[in-house]
């Protein structure tokens, strides 16, 4: 399984910073919405990292996918568990988070079909400010 990171210039990620950038980045697992992550990547200007746009895209693409244009795709629950793969695991905090979602307007009986979505994102620290952060690839369709 293999990952997308970008590594945090020392001096950008105190550890009030990211205390604070993971109060937001929970929030924003709460909705699911790429909107909610494009005002955390701005909030935080993480811009400047080399492989923002990757991260950034990968996200994005996650959380367009599991709406359905004109089908009014409800959220119903967003879950949060620890990662259950080695790989990952070493040396990284690793949290997926999984939620399920549903088609109101699709047609008969489509329009009662529960979907259920995952994504991982992972996070290197060090001397409790955070280091690394991505998207782990072991959990994207």
């Amino acid at each position: 399984m293999g990952k997308t990171t970008f590594t945090l210039n020392q001096d950008c990620f105190t550890s009030e910073v990211t205390e604070a950038f993971l109060v937001d980045f929970e929030k924003a697992c709460e909705q699911m919405e790429l909107q909610s992550f494009t005002e955390l990547f701005v909030k935080y200007d993480l811009e400047f990292i080399a492989d923002y746009k990757e991260v950034f895209d990968l996200i994005a693409d996650v959380m367009t996918s599991w709406k359905s244009p004109g089908e009014e795709t409800k959220l119903l629950e967003v879950s949060q568990h620890d990662s259950k793969c080695l790989f990952c695991n070493i040396g990284k905090a690793v949290k997926i988070y999984s939620w399920t979602s549903i088609h109101q307007n699709a047609k008969p009986p489509m329009n009662r079909v529960v979907y259920k979505n995952k994504v991982g994102f992972f996070f290197g620290y060090e001397q409790n400010q955070l280091r690394e952060f991505g998207v782990c690839n072991g959990y994207i369709k």
